[in-house]
């Protein structure tokens, strides 16, 4: 349905009067539809809760299970002063489905987990490879080289298309982005590169908040999820916010490498989303999270007021 389309016919055959309200519902209904569709996509791709973990799970549904369990173990002994014993729910749930899960890769550290739970239970002993003890000898930064990197990090929409950008260089940004937190350390999110010329306009086009300045963008990263790597309604959003954090994390490491970004947002329907997918090659599966535009900042170019709220505005301290 083109609804920008069907507006325009609503306001030519209806009274003025009656333009308003009609389109106000229209909009209510728009909107209905695209969370039935987001609600239906994510019942019929996310996995089952803890209580019905099925032995028939399989994929992404099935790593999330595992690895949920497996960190429960991690996490468990990583406590100031963990319960002895705990984990059985977790250790039956391990043993019922690694068997199914035999050749996968997380599969050995759910094992490890498993034999790590049994020797705290049984003898009082933690595993140092399953919870080791932290690295303390991390010096912090001082105030003013702290307040130099996050204040200088600024969206930039002026690029240098003649200095090329490495794949190394965005390994290296995206191995530093694998530190991100996520929930029980599932890391759904991905990231995807493209640095072809005519790749990086496609991409674009279906984005029009970068409509002045494409054509000087050399590179573009989609951030995404694995959407079967959640399990259950209560669970729902928590993908938007780990892939949130996740793209933040990646725009600090390639802020941290000299690179400059400007996140574009994904405020789109279904529809568009499944376009971009086609375009860019991402599985169906994976939501979109946000693109950004990549780039060296020519040099003298100008960037956006943006002035930044008080601390007060937006933070209590109780």
């Amino acid at each position: 349905m083109n609804v920008s389309k069907l507006k325009t016919t609503l306001k030519s055959v209806m009274p003025i009067k009656m333009q308003s309200d009609v389109l106000v519902l229209l909009d209510e209904a728009i909107a209905l539809r695209e969370f039935l569709v987001d609600g239906w996509r994510y019942q019929r791709t996310s996995g089952e809760r803890d209580s019905n973990s099925r032995r028939n799970t399989s994929g992404d549904n099935l790593e999330a299970q595992v690895t949920k369990d497996y960190h429960r173990v991690e996490k468990g002994l990583a406590l100031h002063a963990p319960k002895r014993p705990f984990g059985a729910g977790v250790k039956a749930r391990l043993t019922w489905l690694l068997p199914v899960a035999t050749d996968e890769p997380y599969a050995s550290q759910a094992r490890r987990a498993v034999d790590a739970l049994d020797q705290w239970n049984l003898h009082g002993e933690i595993d140092e490879s399953i919870s080791p003890l932290a690295d303390t000898q991390y010096e912090p930064l001082t105030a003013g080289a702290l307040s130099d990197f996050f204040n200088s990090r600024r969206s930039v929409r002026n690029f240098d298309p003649r200095k090329s950008i490495t794949e190394s260089t965005l390994r290296q940004a995206a191995q530093l982005a694998s530190a991100t937190p996520s929930v029980c350390n599932r890391q759904a999110a991905r990231v995807h590169f493209y640095t072809g010329s005519d790749d990086v306009e496609r991409i674009l086009r279906h984005q029009n908040g970068n409509s002045g300045f494409r054509s000087f963008i050399p590179a573009v990263a989609i951030v995404t999820v694995r959407r079967g790597m959640f399990l259950g309604p209560s669970e729902r959003n928590q993908r938007w916010i780990d892939g949130g954090l996740f793209a933040m994390t990646l725009v600090w490491a390639l802020h941290g490498l000299g690179l400059s970004t400007c996140m574009l947002n994904w405020s789109m329907n279904n529809a568009q989303s499944d376009a971009l997918r086609q375009t860019a090659q991402i599985e169906s599966s994976e939501d979109v999270i946000v693109l950004i535009a990549i780039g060296y900042s020519r040099n003298g170019h100008r960037i956006a007021r943006s002035i930044r709220r008080e601390v007060n505005d937006f933070a209590t301290f109780n």
